[in-house]
Parts: C-alpha cells; sequence; structure tokens
C-alpha cells in the first residue's frame, strides 16, 4: 500500500515537473517571437531612412568646372513615359541645350534631359528637378537615385497648394531649392512680368518698391475714358465655377442692382460673345465701353496671379480682383480694387461714385505712364540656368519645406487623412 502512494506521488511529481517545463518553453518560445517580430518592425521602420541615406555618393565625382555644362535631369517615375509626352506639353521644357539658346538667356552653358542614363552615374547630374504632378505619386525613400551632397533637387510647381497638398514628413528634408510662382521661392516663376518704361523687367518681386510720387495724370488716358457707358463686365472662359466664385457673383449682382448696374458676361459660358470670338477684341470693346472688369483667380492662395491679370492691366478698366489678399507685389497702388479690402455694400457705392466722378476714376491709370504688362512664358529657363551658374556649392535642405509650401498644411493633411479614414472606397 505504501508502495503504491510512494509511487502515486513520484508520478504527480513528474507530471508537475513537465507541466513546469511544458509552460517554461511556451513563455520562452513567446519571448522569442516578440523578440523577431521586434526586429522585424525596427528593421522595416529603418529601412526607408538606411535607403535614403546609403544613395549618397559612393564614388569620386567627376570633378567640374565654372564653364561646364549644367546637366539637368528631369525626373519621372517612368523616365519612357515621360520622354514620350515632353515633345507634347506646351508646358514642358524641350531636351537638350536648344531653350537657352533661344530664349537668349544670359547663361546657356545647361542642358535638360529627361533621361537619367545621358550620364553614367546619376550623381553627375548638377541639378533634378522634380515636378509636383510627379512627386505626389511616389515615396521620395523610395526613388531609384543615387544622391551626391553637392547635387540640387528641385521642386518644381506652377500648381498650388490647395490643388496639390503634400503631406509626407520626409519632404522637409528632400529638397534643396524650389521653383514656383511663389515669390518667396530660390527659382521665382511668376506668370506675367512687370516692366518699367524702358522695357527692363523690374518685378513682381517680394517688397516691390512702387515709384508713387512720380505718378502723373495723362491728358490721353482721360480722353479715352470719356465715352464708357457701361458699369461691370466679366470675361468668363470656364464654365465651372468653384463654389466661393459662385457666391460672390451672386452677391455682387444683387448689390449692384441696387444702383441700376448690371454685369455682363462674355466668353462661351456668357450670354454676350465677343467680338469675333477673340479675347483679345473683347478686351479692346471693355476698353472702350465698361468702367470695370471682374478677375477672378481659380486659387485665392499667396501670389498665385495668372497671364488674366494682363489682359485686364493692359487696357483702359479698372481691374475689380478676387484671389490673393495681398496685390502689393503685382500690382501698382491705386490701379485696382480688391474684393476681399471691401464688404459688398461698400464695394457697391465705391462703383457707384467711381462712374459718377470721371476725375476720381482717372486716378486708377496714372500708373500707365511708367509702367506695362506682359505675359512670362511658363517655359522660361533662364533664371534656373542663371541659378545653377551662381550656385556656390553650399548645401542648404528645406527643413521646413510642407509649411512653406502651405502654411496650413497640418489641418490640411489632417482633414485628408480623415477623409480616407471614412471613405474606404477612395
Amino acid at each position: 500500500m505504501k508502495n503504491k502512494i510512494q509511487k502515486t506521488k513520484m508520478y504527480t511529481y513528474h507530471i508537475k515537473d513537465m507541466m513546469f517545463v511544458g509552460t517554461c518553453k511556451k513563455n520562452h518560445l513567446k519571448v522569442a517571437l516578440c523578440i523577431v517580430f521586434g526586429i522585424i518592425a525596427l528593421v522595416v521602420l529603418i529601412i526607408p531612412h538606411v535607403m535614403t541615406t546609403h544613395k549618397y555618393i559612393h564614388h569620386r565625382r567627376l570633378t567640374r568646372y565654372a564653364t561646364d555644362l549644367k546637366y539637368i535631369l528631369f525626373w519621372s517615375k517612368s523616365k519612357h513615359q515621360r520622354s514620350r509626352l515632353a515633345l507634347n506639353k506646351p508646358s514642358e521644357f524641350l531636351p537638350g541645350q536648344k531653350m537657352f539658346i533661344n530664349q537668349k538667356c544670359p547663361h546657356i552653358n545647361c542642358y535638360i534631359t529627361y533621361n537619367k542614363d545621358t550620364l553614367n552615374n546619376a550623381e553627375d547630374f548638377d541639378a533634378i528637378v522634380f515636378e509636383i504632378d510627379d512627386i505626389i505619386k511616389v515615396d521620395v525613400n523610395f526613388i531609384n537615385l543615387t544622391r551626391s551632397p553637392e547635387q540640387l533637387y528641385i521642386f518644381r510647381s506652377s500648381e498650388t497648394p490647395e490643388k496639390h497638398p503634400l503631406c509626407h514628413h520626409d519632404l522637409d528634408d528632400f529638397f534643396n531649392w524650389t521653383w514656383t510662382y511663389k515669390l518667396s521661392s530660390d527659382i521665382p516663376q511668376p506668370f506675367l512680368n512687370i516692366h518699367y518704361t524702358n522695357h527692363s523687367i523690374i518685378g513682381p518681386v517680394t517688397k516691390m518698391n512702387w515709384q508713387t510720387k512720380k505718378l502723373k495724370r495723362s491728358s490721353s488716358i482721360a480722353s479715352k475714358i470719356r465715352h464708357k457707358k457701361k458699369a461691370v463686365a466679366w470675361v468668363l472662359t470656364k464654365c465651372k465655377l468653384k463654389t466661393k466664385h459662385q457666391d460672390f457673383i451672386k452677391e455682387f449682382k444683387n448689390e449692384i442692382r441696387g444702383y441700376n448696374y448690371t454685369l455682363d458676361i462674355y466668353g462661351p459660358c456668357g450670354k454676350k460673345k465677343c467680338p469675333g470670338g477673340s479675347a483679345i477684341k473683347c478686351y479692346k470693346m471693355l476698353e472702350r465701353e465698361y468702367y470695370f472688369v471682374i478677375v477672378l483667380e481659380e486659387y485665392l492662395t499667396e501670389d498665385y496671379v495668372t497671364e488674366v491679370m494682363v489682359s485686364a492691366m493692359s487696357h483702359l478698366v479698372i481691374p475689380i480682383v478676387l484671389g490673393p489678399s495681398d496685390y502689393s507685389n503685382f500690382l501698382p497702388p491705386g490701379s485696382f480694387i480688391n474684393v476681399q479690402a471691401f464688404d459688398m455694400s461698400k464695394l457697391g457705392a465705391l462703383i457707384d461714385y467711381l462712374i459718377k466722378n470721371p476725375d476720381m476714376y482717372e486716378f486708377f491709370f496714372d500708373w500707365k505712364k511708367y509702367y506695362y504688362y506682359t505675359v512670362r512664358p511658363r517655359t522660361q529657363v533662364c533664371d534656373l540656368c542663371t541659378k545653377l551658374n551662381e550656385y556656390n556649392g553650399s548645401n542648404v535642405v528645406k527643413t521646413n519645406f510642407r509649411k512653406w509650401w502651405d502654411p496650413e498644411y497640418k489641418d490640411v493633411c489632417q482633414r485628408m487623412k480623415l477623409y480616407k479614414y471614412f471613405n474606404t472606397d477612395v
């Protein structure tokens, strides 16, 4: 009997020992799995940063001289696709050196290519240009390029942050220069030129210095505007309007109706047609018959003043503008009416006052004796080549690029994130 009890106890202990050993093994296995998964997660997090850092130059860069060609690569995700499209887009830049020669640039030692195999090594390009249409589609950590410390990565866009918000955090340390319509860009590319009477281009630039003290009344202008009989016109080329534009036009029509004025809309989307279907002839007619012309920018973004402003400023008609809140670097003081500076009742009263007081109306054209406007071609490349020739080799990185592109980017990106979260079908 005692033997049986002893055996039973022995078996009980063995079972407990086995259970203990089994439990230990399971715990060790769990710990091992946690360690493995932890290492995998760490590797996944580190890989993008390793990829970006390891792509800096691994061989000695070719010796370059100031007079050498500056090789500029316009990057795209698919170089072959981009090279086919390059000649079909009016906003694209022709490959080679020809554009710099044709535009009579101060420096012509620049060469454009869309093929990274133009040079044996990608890091030998002086600059690589990234168009916004391409950069929004990729993660910059996975761009297949080897980067040189002396190389310049350039962000280029003629579009606005409202149309193309940029949210990826790695963009903050990616670009060296910016090349956009914004005047604070390293290479500003506005849509218009401001000329002084000697034909020199003086703007637009930041902190534009207008010679307001020299302004004098011109008798020739006074004789031309005396025959105007109609109040406000608008040359509309896009039939689909943003809500904010629709709201403004509706309120504006109602306001000036109280003064017995109308807003006449010309163009393919309006009830009235331009003479001969020509926008140029349309503005000539507006100059003879109308006091004011509406100029609405598609985006109410800083420095976004497009070519349509040139048409208005090139004729004897006062532009009523709705665009960026600050036009001081683009239009002479006293040459326009900014919608955002008035409430609707004061705007209507000002229009009525100027129509009934021709002497005051004429003051809005005093600037024409000293300045004139032209359209700046979107394919203008001289400033890019000049900037590359002036480059002293210092490596500057845009650490706050997203904030520069859009000061409200955090709110915009958060809204986009929430929209995608709640709209899984998008």
